[in-house]
């Protein structure tokens, strides 16, 4: 009974987890209001901070490691380049599906 408690428990709080793609459109919104003359193309573009600021403020860290951030596009607009900043919403996260 204990085992399925703890097979259950990350798939139940999963739901619980804001969604990645969700909060980057929401930050690239923002950043479209403050930000028009700028291009997000590299980390150093003024609206590349704020999204990078945007997302840290929602519980996200940039991190261009994962298979799924994709080079060919601008790394701080894309959800998959993304790893959430707790513990437990990094494991978890480990078993969303992408």
């Amino acid at each position: 009974m204990k085992r399925a408690f703890v097979l259950l428990a990350p798939i139940v709080l999963a739901g619980c987890l804001p969604d990645q793609a969700k909060d980057i459109a929401v930050c690239k919104t923002e950043s479209d209001r403050f930000y028009q003359e700028h291009q997000a193309l590299n980390v150093d573009d003024p609206r590349s901070r704020y999204i990078i600021g945007c997302m840290a403020a929602k519980g996200y860290d940039l991190d261009v490691v994962p298979t799924d951030c994709d080079s060919k596009y601008p790394l701080v607009t894309q959800s998959a380049c993304y790893t959430p900043d707790s513990r437990i919403a990094r494991f978890i996260d480990q078993f969303r599906i992408h």
